[in-house]
């Protein structure tokens, strides 16, 4: 993957701050700033999101969903994976802003769920992992035009 963080994100962090905090002081709403350096800017967490949302059969706006219905759970549990398998650098609260802001324990949650449906076999589940692994590998290969291409034949 060429995801390759900044050789001085300590300084990038730091800048991010201090604009959450100046938005905040000056306007009174909370922000989040979430720094995700690429080289090519398709390659995105919000892209790869709609990515698997779309492989699975649903909606982007499916992540931000206030609902624990399962279908929108596993949804949420894969991306969250996918996430922190190809966007080492992003945060669990960063994960939790793309989902609508829920709580980063939210998140290691859905991290923990995952692995143990993935490690006790649940059917149904890996079905899914395998069609939005096979998905995410094709994103990353292909420019974003071959990849709806081949999801529209």
């Amino acid at each position: 993957m060429k995801y390759k963080p900044t050789s001085n994100i300590n300084a990038a962090r730091h800048i991010a701050r201090s604009a959450q905090q100046k938005i905040r002081n000056r306007t009174g709403i909370n922000v989040s700033i979430m720094l995700c350096p690429t080289d090519n800017e398709v390659k995105t967490p919000e892209r790869m999101l709609k990515i698997i949302a779309m492989a699975l059969g649903m909606s982007g706006e499916c992540y931000r969903m206030k609902t624990r219905e399962r279908p929108v759970a596993e949804l949420r549990f894969i991306g969250a994976h996918f996430l922190r398998m190809h966007f080492p650098k992003i945060t669990l609260f960063q994960i939790a802003s793309l989902f609508g802001g829920l709580d980063h324990s939210s998140i290691i949650s859905g991290l923990v769920r995952a692995n143990n449906l993935i490690y006790t076999g649940d059917l149904r589940f890996i079905e899914k992992y395998n069609i939005a692994l096979k998905s995410v590998n094709q994103w990353l290969k292909r420019e974003e035009s071959d990849y709806e291409l081949a999801a529209s034949a």
